[in-house]
C-alpha cells in the first residue's frame, strides 16, 4: 500500500491502476517518466543505468522517434497551410488569363494545342530549362504590356502557364496532405496493448497502401492509356463502368492483412524476454516495468514505430512509380501533339492534350514531395535500429508548432520539402502575377462588359446585374468599389488594389481598414502587418510568432543570456492580473490543487534556459507573492527568485533597458516572450 501511495503521480492514479477507459489521464512520452516509477518502485539506479543501456535502448530510440515524428507532421502541416495561400494566388491568375474565343472557335482550339507544344520543352526538361528561358514566353509577356499587340496565341500561353502551375501546386498538396494525415495517423496508434476505448488502430494505416491519396491517384493514372484520354472518352467509360466499387477506387472492403497482432506488441514482448534473461529481473519487477512502460507511452511508441516502418516499405515504391508513369504522359504528349498544329483539330484532341497536360504537371508535384517526403521518413525509421550515421547526431531534426499563428519550423540543413512550393513561387513571381499587371495597366478592373476574361469572378456596378453568382456571396472592395467572390478579396481590399497599394505605400503602416496593431506591429522589410499577414515572422525585426515549442527551439538555437517571459495569458492561464492561486471557494480547481494552468512548452523552454543563462518573468500582474508560490508548486524555483512586476504607467521595454541595462551593454542576447505584441515592438528596445 506504501508503494501504492508512493506511485500516486497521475491524479489519483497509479500505474497498477492503468486500464483500456484510462490509458489518456497518464503522463506519457518520455524515457524519464518510465525511470521515475522504477525508481519510485526501489529499483536500484545502476539495475536501471544497464536497463538503459541494455534491453531498452530500443525504447528509448523509440521515444525519439515518436517525438521526431509528432514535429515532422506539423512541419508538414505548416507546408500545407502554406501552400493553400499559393493555390489561391494562383486561381486568381488561372482565372484571369483565361481567354473566351467563342468568335472563331477552331482558331482557338489550335492556337490552345500550339500553346501547349510551346511550352512542352520546359515541361520535358523542368530542371534545365525554366519557362523564362523560352522566347514564346517573354514574348508573350512583352506583349501583354500593349493589349493592342497582344496576340490569341499570348493569351493562350500565359492560361496554359497558369494552368500547368495549379496542377503541378495540386499535385504538391495532394502529397503534402498525405505526408500529414498518415504521420498524424501514425501518431493516433493506441496506448493500451489492447486497443483504446475510443478506437482501435487508425482505418487510414489498416487499409494501407490503398488509403495513401497519392496512391489512388497514381492507379487513376495507371488505369489509363495516355493517348486515349479526353473529357468525352472519360464520361463514355464513367457511363459504361456505371457505378464505380469502393475497390476500384483504391479502398478496400476489408482490412484482411496485418492485424491479426496488435502493432508493437512483438516488440515489447521482444523487450521484455531480454530483461528476464539478460538481466535476471524477477517476475515483479518485470511486470511494474511492463506496466510503466505501456501507461507512459512505451507501447505507443514501439507500435509507431512498427506502423511507421510500414509506411516507409509502402513510400519507398511510389517515386519511381510516379516517374515512369509521368514519362508515359510526356511521351504520350509528343507523340499525339506532333501532327496537330498544322491539321485539322477537333475539341476531342484538345481535351486529350489538356487532359496530358495536367497529368503530367500534377505528377511532377506529386513526385517531388514523394522523393522527399520517403527519404525523411526512411530516416526516421533508421533512427530506431540506430542504422544511421553520425549525420545527424543526437540532436533534435523537427521543431514546430501546433497553431495556426506560428510559421516557424526548426527542420536539418539538408531537408528540401520546402522547396518544392519554390517552384510555384517562381513562375507566380516573376511571370504570372508581372504579367497580368501589366494587362490591367491596359483593361479596366473589374473587367467591363464583354471582356473575354468570362471567368473572373470579378464584376463592377453594371456588369453585377448579370454576375453569374448571387451578390450576397460577393464582398466589395473599399478602393475599387467592385464585387469580389473570396478568391480576389480579403480585409475588404482585393488583390489587385492591395497590390498596388503595397507598391505606392512607404511601407511604414499596415494596408488593412481597421488595423488595431499600429504602425508599431508593421514589417517594413517584407511590407507585411504582424496581425493582418499572419503568420509573419522576420529576422531583421525580431520578431517571431510560435507557441513554447518553438520557444524551446530559440533557446536551444540563440543559447540567450537571458530568457523573459510575460505571465498572464503566457506562461500561465492567468487573465487582466487576477491572482494563479484558487480562491478558497473555487469549484473549478485542476487535479494539482491550483485554478490555472502552467504552459508545458513554456515550462520545457525554463528548463533548456537553465544550459545558458537565467529566466525571469516579466509582467504587470500584481500578486507578485502568488506568482512565486506558483511556480515553485511547479518546480520553477530558480524562476520563483526572479520575477519582475513592472511598475504602472512604465512599458515593458523600458523596464528592461532599464533592469537589464549591464546585459544590454555586454552585448547579450535576449528573447522576451509575450502574447501581446505590442509590449514587444511598443519599445525601440
Amino acid at each position: 500500500h506504501k508503494e501504492r501511495i508512493k506511485l500516486h503521480l497521475d491524479g489519483n492514479l497509479s500505474i497498477f491502476d492503468y486500464e483500456r477507459k484510462n490509458a489518456l489521464l497518464f503522463s506519457q512520452g518520455d524515457w524519464s517518466l518510465i525511470r521515475r516509477d522504477l525508481a519510485l518502485a526501489n529499483i536500484d539506479a545502476s539495475v536501471i543505468d544497464a536497463l538503459e543501456n541494455g534491453p531498452c535502448k530500443e525504447l528509448i530510440r523509440a521515444f525519439r522517434v515518436r517525438r521526431e515524428l509528432i514535429h515532422y507532421k506539423k512541419v508538414c502541416l505548416h507546408l500545407f497551410e502554406e501552400a493553400r495561400v499559393l493555390e489561391r494566388e494562383l486561381k486568381q491568375v488561372m482565372s484571369f488569363f483565361f481567354w473566351y474565343d467563342s468568335d472563331n472557335v477552331e482558331e482557338g482550339i489550335k492556337t490552345h494545342i500550339r500553346a501547349i507544344v510551346s511550352l512542352m520543352e520546359a515541361d520535358l526538361h523542368e530542371n534545365v530549362i525554366s519557362p523564362l528561358d523560352l522566347d514564346a514566353v517573354r514574348k508573350a509577356m512583352e506583349r501583354h504590356k500593349d493589349g493592342d499587340s497582344c496576340e490569341l496565341i499570348d493569351r493562350k500561353l500565359m492560361y496554359v502557364l497558369a494552368s500547368g502551375a495549379w496542377m503541378y501546386h495540386r499535385g504538391i498538396i495532394r502529397a503534402l496532405q498525405d505526408a500529414r494525415d498518415f504521420a498524424k495517423a501514425i501518431c493516433l496508434s493506441p496506448r493500451h496493448p489492447e486497443g483504446e476505448t475510443h478506437g482501435e488502430r487508425p482505418f487510414k494505416l489498416k487499409a494501407m497502401p490503398s488509403s495513401m491519396q497519392v496512391e489512388q491517384a497514381v492507379l487513376k493514372a495507371e488505369r489509363e492509356d495516355p493517348l486515349e484520354v479526353s473529357r468525352c472518352k472519360r464520361r463514355s467509360h464513367a457511363k459504361d463502368d456505371g457505378i464505380v466499387s469502393k475497390n476500384d477506387d483504391g479502398i478496400p472492403s476489408s482490412n484482411a492483412h496485418g492485424d491479426r497482432v496488435t502493432k508493437g506488441k512483438v516488440a515489447m514482448d521482444r523487450i521484455l524476454e531480454k530483461v528476464r534473461n539478460n538481466l535476471s529481473w524477477p517476475q515483479e519487477s518485470i511486470c511494474i516495468l511492463s506496466l510503466s512502460i505501456a501507461a507512459r507511452g512505451g507501447f505507443k511508441a514501439l507500435a509507431i514505430v512498427e506502423e511507421m516502418s510500414l509506411y516507409s516499405m509502402h513510400l519507398s515504391e511510389l517515386p519511381a512509380r510516379v516517374e515512369n508513369l509521368c514519362q508515359r504522359f510526356k511521351e504520350a504528349q509528343m507523340e499525339a501533339t506532333s501532327g496537330l498544329q498544322d491539321s485539322a483539330v477537333s475539341d476531342d484532341d484538345l481535351s486529350a492534350a489538356v487532359l496530358r497536360h495536367k497529368e503530367i504537371h500534377h505528377l511532377k508535384g506529386i513526385l517531388n514531395v514523394c522523393e522527399e517526403n520517403a527519404k525523411w521518413i526512411s530516416v526516421l525509421d533508421k533512427l530506431v535500429f540506430d542504422l544511421m550515421d553520425n549525420s545527424y547526431g543526437n540532436g533534435r531534426l523537427f521543431v514546430a508548432g501546433d497553431d495556426k499563428t506560428s510559421n516557424g519550423s526548426f527542420v536539418p540543413e539538408d531537408f528540401q520539402l520546402g522547396k518544392c512550393l519554390s517552384s510555384s513561387r517562381k513562375i507566380l513571381g516573376e511571370i504570372l502575377i508581372p504579367t497580368m499587371r501589366q494587362a490591367l495597366q491596359q483593361e479596366p478592373w473589374p473587367p467591363a462588359s464583354g471582356s473575354r476574361r468570362s471567368r473572373v469572378l470579378a464584376f463592377n456596378e453594371i456588369t453585377i446585374k448579370d454576375a453569374i453568382v448571387g451578390k450576397k456571396k460577393l464582398q466589395q472592395c473599399n478602393d475599387c468599389s467592385g464585387f469580389f467572390d473570396s478568391r480576389w478579396i480579403r480585409h475588404q481590399i482585393c488583390s489587385i488594389c492591395k497590390a498596388v497599394k503595397r507598391d505606392e505605400s512607404d511601407g511604414s503602416s499596415c494596408l488593412f481598414v481597421g488595423c488595431k496593431a499600429g504602425p508599431e506591429a508593421y514589417c517594413t522589410h517584407d511590407r507585411r502587418c504582424f496581425i493582418c499577414d499572419a503568420p509573419h515572422s522576420c529576422n531583421q525585426c525580431r520578431l517571431s510568432m510560435g507557441n513554447g515549442e518553438i520557444v524551446t527551439a530559440m533557446v536551444e538555437t540563440i543559447r540567450p543570456k537571458v530568457l523573459l517571459l510575460d505571465f498572464d495569458r503566457t506562461l500561465c492561464s492567468t487573465k487582466a492580473g487576477s491572482s494563479p492561486l484558487p480562491k478558497s471557494s473555487s469549484k473549478h480547481q485542476s487535479k494539482e490543487g491550483y485554478s490555472h494552468s502552467i504552459d508545458s512548452e513554456l515550462k520545457m523552454a525554463v528548463m533548456a534556459q537553465q544550459g545558458h543563462g537565467k529566466s525571469h518573468v516579466i509582467t504587470r500582474n500584481s500578486h507578485k507573492v502568488q506568482i512565486e508560490t506558483f511556480l515553485e508548486k511547479h518546480g520553477l524555483q530558480d524562476l520563483a527568485q526572479n520575477v519582475h512586476v513592472v511598475p504602472k504607467k512604465v512599458k515593458k521595454g523600458a523596464y528592461i533597458l532599464d533592469t537589464f541595462s549591464e546585459n544590454a551593454a555586454g552585448g547579450d542576447s535576449f528573447i522576451f516572450v509575450d502574447d501581446d505584441i505590442k509590449e514587444l515592438c511598443a519599445d525601440p528596445w
